[in-house]
């Protein structure tokens, strides 16, 4: 399958500690088949030389006779355990499960498809003509515009604010109310490629009067795929991928609540 990502809404901790592990040929000896409510169709409960037994996807075997199988993959029972709000890349789904990988890459497992959801891209759209830094701030941060104009005017940030129009303080304060972290500086933006997976972009910037203003708007990289999320209310969509068309002055790295 594509890779797609995922939010997870059930946290799932793993009751198998030691999960089945086997590479392609691999002997089988193929027991029960699973029987539940969940919708988890077609999986067996296998052993293996060496292996505690477990469940395998009846994908993965090859049938010799009513017991004996053998492996027609690599595979490995391996669950994932997960909290709620992570997002996961799930590359593969067999039978009520998807093979996730964490953002970082660092691990891997199975997880309850009924434990996720399908993260759609969704941009907030500004409700002030210079409201874009709340507006980036909410959709790094999951809130709408009114909750986070209602959190940034308690700290004293105003969009008609003037003087913050040539100031990044305000944007890293606002991210900072729901736990995001911000990079201390600006960096030079000089290819797509080359951005980190989340990061807050200046695009249109000018002078005036000696001042620099720009227009806020959040770069995403998921699963290798990349979109701008602009709050311009004027745009016929808000979720970018023209990149030719945008033209980024520098960006501010950010790492999103828990990373």
């Amino acid at each position: 399958m594509t890779t797609r990502i995922f939010i997870v809404t059930t946290a799932h901790i793993s009751d198998f500690p030691n999960p089945i592990t086997f590479i392609e040929g691999a002997p089988l000896t193929v027991g029960e088949q699973y029987q539940g409510d969940e919708g988890w169709d077609n999986w067996f409960f296998c052993s293996t030389p060496g292996q505690e037994a477990g469940w395998v996807p009846g994908q993965v075997i090859e049938r010799l006779d009513d017991l004996r199988a053998r492996a027609r993959e690599a595979y490995t029972a391996r669950e994932l355990d997960v909290q709620v709000g992570e997002r996961l890349i799930a590359s593969r789904s067999l039978n009520g499960w998807h093979w996730c990988t964490r953002q970082d890459g660092r691990e891997s497992g199975w997880v309850p498809q009924a434990n996720l959801v399908e993260h759609a891209p969704y941009c907030v759209v500004q409700e002030e003509v210079s409201g874009c830094g709340i507006a980036a701030s909410a959709n790094i941060l999951g809130k709408t515009y009114a909750e986070m104009k209602a959190i940034a005017n308690a700290m004293g940030i105003h969009a008609e604010d003037e003087s913050l129009w040539s100031d990044t303080r305000y944007v890293r304060r606002l991210l900072a109310t729901g736990g995001a972290a911000a990079a201390t500086g600006e960096a030079p933006f000089t290819s797509w490629e080359s951005l980190p997976d989340l990061a807050l972009l200046a695009i249109k910037h000018h002078q005036e009067n000696g001042r620099d203003f720009w227009h806020w708007v959040v770069f995403e990289r998921s699963a290798g795929q990349m979109h701008v999320l602009d709050s311009a209310s004027y745009l016929p969509s808000n979720i970018r991928t023209d990149f030719g068309a945008m033209q980024p002055k520098w960006y501010i790295e950010v790492n999103r609540p828990g990373a």
